[in-house]
């Protein structure tokens, strides 16, 4: 009875066993399990070509062709500050007010000089009346030989010396009218207006500070703009005046057309390069200081592709690549310089082949190129 029990628990086990095992369950063949393949659409493509131009770049950097600083030729507390940096004003708008009290003292004080100065005016114009009275009747006593002549000379010199002080006394008025007029010219520098209509690329003043003659408070600069860089020698001769050159703005992600307007005579016999200045049309958001790339062409051999097409992850720098058979695969790529909006592409890729350069975010490994 023993054994029949144990038999019949070890063919309990062993279907168990089985069981677990799938040996009753139903198996798919190999060629019955297919992975669905993913199609994405909204990709655009190019094919690589290798170019016979490539572009050296050089750094310069954005100035503007007009620009004024703005300062006070007075001294006096700031009152108030109505632009900020970045905000463009027309010509004639108020930009800084500057308290003009110590000029209006300075007015009123020579307006109490040249009150005092008329009044000495009126009294030297009293002694020449009178030395001329004395004159005049001396001048007949001396015909009737009542005086001497001696006598006669004194009060000559005494009416020179009168006429002398009402001429010194009108001089006074005049030169303190004079000043008055320049110290009250300074009221227009107490009121700092635009000189031209601009933009205001820099701030150095706050209410509240004191402004002294001659320091710069605010620069005002305006369209249209240039691009200052430094060329090596090699380019002497190479590039004129009215040759247009392609300039790439960094902070504005564009590519512009730059027109050379300016060459330095010299080379800088340290750096051994000459300064070059191109004219660039305007964009909203130019502004001076901004990092400039002026794009030479050269003849060469490269494979360009734009920069947008770069996949990168960490230290990963790659492409999506299009495969004969419609499939996407990412391939890393060694990179060189940048041309503008593109880059070269020194190993990774042939020509000939193509690469997704919009919508790589949607891109995937192994994934179907969909129309």
């Amino acid at each position: 009875m023993k054994m029949w029990k144990w038999l019949g628990f070890a063919l309990v086990m062993l279907l168990t066993i089985l069981w677990l095992a799938g040996v009753f369950s139903h198996r798919l063949s190999s060629q019955e399990v297919k992975k669905e393949q993913k199609v994405v659409t909204g990709l655009k493509t190019e094919t690589v070509q290798i170019s016979d131009i490539s572009y050296a770049s050089y750094t310069g950097n954005v100035v503007a062709s007009t620009t004024a600083e703005i300062s006070s030729r007075v001294m006096g507390r700031v009152l108030a500050v109505n632009v900020k940096e970045g905000d463009c004003v027309k010509a004639g708008t108020l930009l800084v007010k500057i308290d003009a009290s110590d000029v209006a003292s300075q007015v009123q004080a020579l307006d109490r000089q040249i009150e005092q100065a008329k009044q000495a005016y009126k009294a030297a114009q009293a002694q020449l009346d009178l030395a001329q009275r004395t004159y005049e009747r001396y001048q007949k006593l001396l015909q009737e030989g009542a005086v001497t002549q001696q006598e006669f000379d004194q009060v000559k010199a005494q009416y020179d010396s009168a006429k002398a002080q009402v001429q010194q006394a009108l001089a006074g008025i005049e030169a303190l009218r004079f000043q008055k007029q320049s110290v009250a010219s300074n009221f227009s520098y107490t009121d700092l207006r635009a000189p031209f209509s601009g933009c205001v690329s820099n701030k150095r003043v706050d209410v509240g500070d004191i402004a002294a003659p001659g320091q710069p408070l605010l620069t005002l600069e305006k369209a249209p703009y240039q691009v200052e860089v430094f060329l090596p020698e090699k380019y002497v001769g190479n590039i004129k005046v009215g040759q247009t050159l392609k300039v790439y703005v960094e902070a504005l992600g564009k590519e512009l057309e730059g027109k050379v307007v300016e060459l330095s005579s010299a080379l800088d016999p340290i750096t051994r390069s000459f300064k070059v200045k191109l004219d660039i049309p305007y964009q909203e958001g130019l502004r001076s200081g901004m990092y400039a790339k002026v794009l030479i062409p050269e003849k060469a051999n490269v494979i360009l592709v734009p920069q947008k097409a770069i996949y990168t992850k960490g230290d990963f720098t790659g492409v999506w690549v299009v495969k004969p058979d419609g499939t996407l695969q990412l391939r890393f790529v060694r990179l060189g310089e940048r041309r503008g909006d593109k880059v070269e592409v020194l190993s990774g890729l042939q020509q000939g082949e193509r690469v997704v350069v919009e919508g790589i975010e949607k891109a995937c490994e192994g994934c179907k190129l969909g129309g």
